[in-house]
Order: C-alpha cells, then structure tokens, then sequence
C-alpha cells in the first residue's frame, strides 16, 4: 500500500510539475504590449506515423490550430514539416486534418523543407512576415522554443509574437509530460552548446 501511495503520489507532482511549466511556457516572449491587426499561426511539425497516420501529437496540434484560428480571427496557417524515412511530409498530412476540421483551403498553407523546429521557424518566414501578429502552435513549451528561435532569426519580429491560447489545464496531459522532458532536456543542450560556442546561436539539429 505504502509502495502504491508513493507511486501514486510521485505521479501526480509529475504531472503537476510538468503543468506548471506548461502554464509558466505559454507567457514566455511574447510580445509587450500585445499587438493588433492580421494574425497568421504556424504550426509545428512532428513526425508522421509510416502508414500515412497522424501520430496523436499531430493532431493535438492541429485541434489546437483549429481553435487558435477561431480565437485570433487569423487570416493563414501554416503547417511545417518535411518527409522522412519514407513517411508523408508532416506539413502536408496535419495540412489535411485541418481540412477535415473544416478549416477553409483558403487559410491553409504548407512548408515541406523543414526538419527541425529551428528550420520551422526558418523556413515558414517568407509568409508569415507581413503578418501583425504571429502565433506558433505546439505543446507550451515547444512553441515558447519556436519563439526564443524566432527572436534570434528576426529580431525585428519580435514585437509580432501572440499566444495561441495553447495552454488549457490538464488537456492532453499524458502528452505534456514527455514533452516537458525533452524540451528540458533541449534548452540544457542549447545552452551547453551556446557556452562552448557563444557565436553559434543556431541549436542543435534535433526536432
């Protein structure tokens, strides 16, 4: 019973220890004051399962595109992410489920180059940087990463940067939780590399 209570417990202060920084993610580098005007969002790719399937992750990240559209009133999304070991281009199949959810083919637009949250960001700026504001969509903390990156690429964007009303409390926690691991486990990585090598801004390939 002891060894069940402690499991027990060791489990929800995860769960808890990863919500908060969820929560504390969604306000990191935004833009102060808010801006006002055209919005565009920019979703995060992850890999495709082999079948042509999104993996739950991806449609987490469409399902939250698909309410941040209706919630900033934004004119485009885009969906980022290439192909890979033989699976369909990320961008291209979360593109479709967003379709499926009834987002207009108007507002939907796709970048198939990207391999890593750093190229995401790269890669989809030529047609998000007339934009007003800027969103990017993803578990908290990988988008709070994607922005961090962005200030670096452009700084001039900066001053764009809006939540995408990502977080919502316990939603989709047993995704969360990993996620916050290997987010951790990336800004340590990043700054490891940074201390090596200050010059070098640009993180480590990893997705």
């Amino acid at each position: 019973m002891n060894a069940l209570r402690w499991a027990a417990l060791t489990s929800g202060g995860v769960v808890a220890a990863s919500e908060l920084l969820h929560w504390s993610a969604s306000g990191w580098d935004l833009a102060a004051p808010a801006p006002h005007g055209r919005c565009a969002l920019m979703v995060l790719g992850y890999p495709t399962k082999r079948s042509g399937d999104l993996r739950a992750v991806q449609r987490w990240r469409v399902e939250m595109a698909k309410r941040a559209l209706d919630l900033l009133d934004a004119e485009l999304i885009v969906f980022s992410g290439s192909a890979s070991k033989g699976r369909p281009a990320e961008g291209d199949a979360m593109a479709a489920y967003a379709a499926v959810l009834g987002v207009p083919a108007r507002l939907i637009a796709t970048e198939s180059r990207a391999s890593t949250t750093w190229e995401n960001v790269e890669f989809s700026l030529p047609m998000l940087e007339n934009f007003d504001r800027l969103a990017f969509v993803s578990d908290p903390l990988h988008a709070a990463r994607a922005r961090r990156y962005l200030r670096v690429q452009r700084p001039d964007l900066a001053g764009h940067l809006v939540s995408a009303g990502e977080y919502r409390f316990l939603e989709r926690w047993w995704l969360k939780v990993p996620a916050a691991g290997y987010e951790l486990l990336e800004l340590y990585r990043t700054r490891r590399s940074m201390r090596r090598s200050p010059v070098d801004l640009a993180p480590p390939s990893a997705r």
